[in-house]
């Protein structure tokens, strides 16, 4: 064997002495392995992300990267932003904008448009007029009394401009996820209220709250008929009552939903982050709560700690955020565990501190970092 790469090696030191760079089939650059097994690279950390919450690739012909940052704040002054950026650099493109945002927490497209999932404020829009107050002091009933401070879904062109349309839904407390699907319908996670029965017959309802995926549809509910949804006040939306996925402890049902995608890929559905179970669930956009499978890192060799965030590339493969452990993770559509992102630190050094959301295609991953205030971009090896 020795003596069979005596010639491998003169032709190399050949071609190095006619001032050629000659790799050898391992290199070793910059401290770093560089392996052809499908491993991903770090290729570039972009630092002073302050405030980065949520991140957008759209897919298909013409993607695009649009990147979400929310901060804290009080009164009504806008509490974040959301920018068009190259897929190379964090530099906002000029002339794309999304004006009208108050409070945005999370990101979505689907049927040619994005989709701004505004959290509002609850306390400023229930408010006592009284004394300012979102306390039930003095009798006070928390009702809406500031619609403009309520959450709500913000729709606009893939060039961002003057809102398209929006809406709210007053049966909703509270809100963390958004998702669109190819047809433009909205899936909004969060915490409903709702009316449980505890006496039939006498009927006694006892008002509570549950957590809840709902869906939103363009358009009056019966056309012709009911104009509009009396809980989505001012809206040419309405709830699509068919379908809903319900708080339990079985697949298909959800204990506090975060992260939300819907996908095509391999079979339409939604995939959604239940912060709550420690799972990432794929979940029909036909039936109601139902479900076809629950990953829950068992085979990375730690269970999700907190996911808060999926997405789904073209080719069917899952991206999980779990911040718990610091890690972000690529599962098969099969589903079978595939590997973890982030094995190469950032440019600094540095490994995960809060991945909170990440946006994949078919080779490139995005992972914004609230705690480091970066987005890193990996790029899959060949």
């Amino acid at each position: 064997m020795r003596r069979a790469l005596l010639p491998w090696l003169a032709a190399a030191a050949l071609l190095q002495g006619c001032g050629s760079s000659f790799e050898l089939p391992t290199e070793n650059r910059g401290n770093r392995l560089i392996p052809g097994d499908q491993s991903y690279q770090m290729l570039a950390t972009w630092t002073g992300q302050d405030s980065i919450q949520d991140i957008l690739l759209t897919q298909g012909t013409g993607t695009q990267l649009f990147l979400l940052y929310r901060r804290a704040g009080v009164g009504m002054a806008p509490r974040g932003e959301v920018r068009s950026v190259p897929l190379t650099r964090p530099d906002p493109i000029a002339g794309i904008s999304f004006p009208t945002l108050f409070n945005p927490v999370a990101l979505a497209s689907g049927g040619g448009k994005v989709f701004v999932l505004d959290q509002g404020d609850t306390c400023l829009a229930r408010a006592n007029p009284a004394n300012g107050s979102c306390e039930t002091a003095d009798g006070w009933g928390l009702k809406v009394t500031n619609l403009s401070a309520y959450w709500r879904v913000r729709e606009f062109g893939l060039l961002g401009g003057d809102t398209l349309s929006t809406f709210t839904d007053t049966t909703v407390a509270y809100v963390r996820g958004v998702a669109a699907d190819a047809q433009g319908r909205v899936y909004v996670s969060g915490t409903a209220i709702i009316n449980v029965v505890i006496s039939n017959p006498p009927l006694i309802l006892e008002r509570t709250s549950q957590y809840r995926i709902y869906r939103y549809v363009r358009g009056p509910r019966y056309p012709g008929v009911d104009p509009a949804d009396r809980n989505m006040p001012g809206a040419n939306w309405h709830r699509d009552t068919t379908w809903v996925v319900e708080e339990g402890s079985g697949v298909g049902t959800v204990v506090d939903p975060r992260g939300l995608f819907w996908s095509d890929a391999g079979s339409p559905a939604l995939y959604v982050a239940d912060f709550g179970k420690n799972w990432v669930q794929k979940l029909s956009d036909q039936l109601r709560s139902t479900g076809f499978y629950f990953l829950d890192g068992g085979l990375s060799g730690l269970p999700l700690n907190g996911p808060t965030e999926v997405t789904v590339d073209r080719q069917g493969f899952v991206y999980i955020t779990d911040p718990g452990n610091r890690r972000v993770l690529r599962y098969s559509s099969a589903p079978d565990y595939v590997q973890r992102v982030d094995v190469e630190l950032d440019a600094q050094g540095q490994p995960l501190g809060d991945p909170v959301a990440v946006a994949a295609d078919d080779s490139l991953v995005y992972v914004a970092d609230r705690a480091l205030a970066k987005v890193i971009r990996y790029q899959r090896r060949k």
